[in-house]
């Protein structure tokens, strides 16, 4: 079984990142080349294509690229859908769930630049169709050509027309949504990068209006006008039976039926049909909420506990997430963050640690600093009131089989430990089986940030070692500035499976591996981690390059950035 494992963890990576972008690669390609095919070689579009050459071509050939992109973005980002997944997939392969909702972003991404480069392509096909529509114009052919005469002006046709002008717009809020999609954006100016990707609601409208102006017509008497019928004389036609019968008629165009509203279609249903499950779920009495404890911690972070107003208890597995609004601060904005405490039996709420990381978190933090302060000065007079919030979820992540698993490492920076959290307290309120070892690293750069959750891996290291096994739960604390020894035993003199094990700088990632292949030969360890984007690439690459010394290690991570 090891080793079954161990060949099914060393190939999940590959697979999943560069099989699943070769065959969305090739599936895109398949439909192009089909639609590409069919323009090339119709009689329909004989006269058409002579006008456009091999731009009719590539445009058609692009277009239903474009299409099925857009019919199936929004899928992955569904959490409705993955909610079923969930529940399909949770009770027959719980390891298939967990490697899709890892890659779910990639999913999307990938999507989203195959988007971008198509429609490109896209556009740059047309703008050659609008030069050859008013360079090759001929007079005998007027009803299929998209220019009013030779003299026509380009830009009329690009600026001033259905097509034209919704293609302009679409490629500006392709762009707009890119540039603000970045990483930098995402993390500084949130609000920026939510507005821009609601802007795909306007892309989708454009894609019912772009193809309002019938550019692309076809011949529909191809049984009575064979093409070339135009190169031959009227003498030669007359005194050749077969031929005037093959040209008996001038050739006729029309429209094509227009059946590309299908796929925005699709999406739209698939985007609305979540929002309207997500909210009508926020806003049942099942997952209402209020406010049963919030405070300021150190480190600028927010204490939060949230109790349900159902009497039964909400099913909550560790690792999980929800999704938090709060309407005084914003009605639009939806914030993931991870459960550091789930129902226990008698009690029915959870907890959550928010970290102030952008907009919306500061201003969370300062009305609960305030509500505190005017507390103490006022005699308990609330000046907000009561923080009213809407909860949607609880939503499945990779972090939920942490507790399927023998050996785990588990690699938080900063807030990134609270997906930890609830394995953690799982493991001083019960006595379960697995994980059967534990190494925890945990990085921070403030002294303040361990504050959150030392007592808990304190109580933790007491009980294995009252129980003798002191192997069974490792821990490493890595301080990464302002290292200050007094400062140090002032918070934690008083700890010391504490403060031993805090260290000066960043881990050191080779010293950790080296251990986990010593100590686990031939074994399988499950590695996650939950922090930056650099501190994934650099735990996935220690993970491929120590997995070649005799211990596999399986990596995952969750993010929300």
């Amino acid at each position: 079984m090891e080793r079954v494992n161990k060949v099914y963890h060393a190939s999940r990576n590959f697979v999943f990142k560069y099989i699943l972008a070769l065959l969305w690669t090739s599936f895109n390609f398949v439909v192009f080349c089909k639609a590409f095919s069919n323009y090339h070689q119709d009689a329909e579009y004989y006269y058409l294509a002579r006008i456009l050459g091999n731009g009719l071509c590539v445009s058609r050939g692009t277009a239903p690229v474009l299409n099925v992109t857009m019919a199936l973005i929004t899928l992955p980002t569904s959490r409705s859908f993955n909610l079923l997944l969930h529940k399909i997939f949770g009770k027959c392969s719980l390891r298939l769930l967990v490697h899709y909702l890892e890659r779910v972003k990639v999913l999307h991404l990938l999507m989203g630049v195959s988007l971008i480069i198509v429609a490109i392509i896209h556009s740059v096909a047309h703008f050659a169709n609008i030069i050859n529509f008013v360079s090759n114009y001929d007079e005998r052919y007027r009803e299929i050509n998209w220019a009013n005469g030779p003299d026509d002006n380009v830009f009329r046709l690009l600026f001033a027309t259905p097509t034209g002008f919704s293609g302009c717009i679409m490629l500006l809020i392709l762009g707009a949504i890119a540039w603000l999609a970045r990483r930098s954006v995402r993390d500084r100016f949130y609000n920026r990068f939510l507005t821009s990707h609601h802007l795909f609601l306007v892309f989708y409208g454009m894609m019912f209006y772009h193809p309002l102006s019938n550019i692309i017509k076809h011949q529909t008497n191809t049984d009575r006008h064979k093409i070339m019928c135009d190169t031959v004389d009227n003498a030669t036609l007359h005194i050749n039976e077969d031929l005037l019968v093959l040209c008996e008629e001038p050739p006729q165009f029309a429209a094509e039926v227009k059946r590309a509203w299908i796929w925005p279609l699709i999406g739209l249903m698939i985007y609305f049909v979540d929002i309207s499950f997500r909210y009508l779920t926020s806003h049942s009495h099942r997952y209402r909420v209020r406010t049963e404890q919030s405070y300021a911690m150190a480190g600028y972070a927010v204490h939060l506990r949230l109790q349900f107003l159902r009497k039964s208890t909400v099913k909550v597995l560790p690792g999980q997430y929800v999704l938090l609004q709060c309407p005084s601060i914003s009605t639009l904005e939806w914030h993931p963050f991870t459960i550091t405490e789930i129902p226990m039996e008698g009690r029915n709420n959870v907890t959550l640690t928010i970290k102030v990381r952008g907009d919306w978190t500061g201003e969370l933090y300062e009305r609960v600093v305030q509500r505190e302060q005017f507390r103490r000065s006022l005699g308990g007079i609330d000046p907000y009131r009561q923080l009213d919030f809407l909860l949607d979820g609880p939503y499945p992540s990779v972090m939920t089989t942490m507790l399927d698993y023998k050996r785990i490492l588990f690699i938080g920076a900063g807030v990134g430990i609270t997906p930890f959290v609830t394995i953690l307290r799982r493991l001083l309120t019960s006595n379960i089986d697995n994980p059967a070892r534990v190494h925890l690293v945990w990085i921070a750069r403030s002294l303040e940030t361990f504050l959150w959750f030392a007592d808990d891996i304190a109580r933790l290291q007491e009980k294995f070692w009252s129980q003798n096994k002191p192997d069974r739960f490792r821990v490493k604390l890595c301080w990464t500035q302002n290292y200050d020894e007094a400062l140090l035993e002032e918070c934690f003199g008083d700890m010391p499976a504490i403060k031993s094990r805090m260290h000066r700088g960043r881990p050191d990632w080779d010293e950790i591996f080296l251990d986990l292949v010593t100590l686990y030969p031939k074994k399988l360890v499950s590695v996650f981690s939950c922090g930056p984007k650099e501190l994934t690439k650099e735990i996935r690459a220690k993970c491929k390059e120590f997995s070649r010394h005799g211990c596999t290690l399986s990596y995952f991570h969750e993010g929300f950035g």
